[in-house]
C-alpha cells in the first residue's frame, strides 16, 4: 500500500485554519488585561444607630484593579439583604457627614481610609483600601442581623462590579 496524500484543497483548508487560530490566539493574548475589571473584598462592616428606625453601615473594603485599564468610579450603591429575601437600598453618606458621625459615636471607631466616591480612580494593577457608608431606613438591630451586604460599583463606561458579603452568624 502506498502513502496517503491528502488532496490539495484539504491541505490548504488545514493551513488556513491553523493560520486563523494563530491570529485569534495572538489577538486574545495581546488584549488580555484590557477589560475593565475590579476585584474586591469587604473587610469589616460597622453599624451605627441614628434613631430607633434608621441606621448606618460603614463598610471597609479592599479593591484591586487587575486590568491594565483605569477604573473610574461613576457610582457606588449599597444594598442590605435582610432575612426573608427583602433587599433594602442604602443612601450614600458623604465623607464629611461620616466623619462627623464617627466623631460623635467614638465607639464605632474612626474612618480608617478615604471614602470611595464618584470620580475616584483606581489605576491598572493598583490595590486600595477604601470606606463606603450608607444610611438605611431600618433599625440598627435588623441591619446588624442582615443576611448580607452587596456593594455595586459602576465604572464610568457602565461596567458594574458587585462585591458581596455574608456575615458569620
Amino acid at each position: 500500500m502506498g502513502r496517503f496524500t491528502p488532496p490539495p484543497l484539504a491541505r490548504h483548508l488545514l493551513l488556513g485554519l491553523i493560520a486563523a487560530l494563530a491570529v485569534a490566539g495572538l489577538a486574545i493574548l495581546l488584549n488580555r488585561g484590557s477589560q475593565v475589571r475590579l476585584d474586591g473584598k469587604i473587610l469589616k462592616v460597622r453599624t451605627i444607630a441614628t434613631d430607633e428606625s434608621d441606621s448606618i453601615a460603614v463598610v471597609d473594603l479592599r479593591v484591586s484593579n487587575p486590568a491594565r485599564t483605569l477604573f473610574q468610579v461613576a457610582a457606588v450603591q449599597v444594598e442590605a439583604r435582610l432575612d426573608g429575601g427583602r433587599v433594602e437600598e442604602g443612601l450614600s453618606v458623604p465623607q464629611l457627614d461620616l466623619d462627623r458621625l464617627l466623631e460623635y459615636n467614638k465607639l464605632a471607631g474612626p474612618r480608617y481610609t478615604e471614602v470611595l466616591k464618584e470620580r475616584a480612580r483606581i489605576r491598572g494593577g493598583e490595590r486600595q483600601d477604601r470606606t463606603v457608608a450608607a444610611s438605611f431606613h431600618i433599625s440598627e438591630k435588623r441591619l446588624r442581623e442582615r443576611a448580607g451586604l452587596e456593594l455595586k460599583i459602576r465604572d464610568a463606561d457602565g461596567i458594574v462590579v458587585v462585591i458581596s458579603e455574608r456575615p458569620a452568624r
